[in-house]
């Protein structure tokens, strides 16, 4: 993929997510703890997430580059999981709640993992994780830790030598 396609398709994707939220009202779980718990727990899950589908701990290499650029990478990763957290949890297992929890997350997490093209069993894991933080912790911004996380470690262990 090239630059400006990458760009494109990031700023179509944050167009699309913030489109659909306004455009639909969807169930939302009940908020089960205060906000700086469930961000922490919703960290908490993307570690433990990375330590079980890499079978490693993490390890963070020592930034290169410069600080604007770590910055942007991460502002991206963040935008990222956030766009992903919209549509998959808030909007499609929002509106599937009625259908019953364990139903709107294997829904969403099997759209959410047939919307990747590569590792689709592993996004179904992924998936299922963050829309069980959601669910337990009520807070959309707990999974978007979780997602975030887990692909700020995922894109390190890309990054080191084997």
């Amino acid at each position: 993929m090239t630059a400006r396609g990458f760009w494109a398709r990031v700023v179509l994707t944050t167009v699309l997510a913030g489109a659909l939220l306004l455009a639909v009202s969807p169930a939302r779980p009940a908020s089960r703890l205060p906000r700086a718990v469930a961000l922490a727990a919703g960290a908490s899950a993307g570690v433990l997430l990375f330590v079980g589908a890499a079978r490693r701990a993490p390890r963070l290499p020592p930034a290169r580059g410069s600080l604007p650029i770590l910055v942007a990478k991460q502002g991206v990763l963040g935008l990222w999981a956030a766009n992903e957290e919209i549509v998959w949890r808030r909007i499609v297992l929002g509106e599937l709640l009625s259908t019953g929890a364990l139903a709107a997350v294997a829904a969403s997490s099997l759209g959410f993992a047939l919307a990747h093209r590569r590792r689709q069993v592993l996004h179904l894991s992924t998936g299922a994780c963050f829309g069980g933080v959601y669910l337990a912790t009520g807070s959309l911004g707990a999974c978007v830790a979780a997602h975030w996380l887990y692909n700020v470690l995922a894109g390190a262990l890309a990054d080191q030598p084997p």
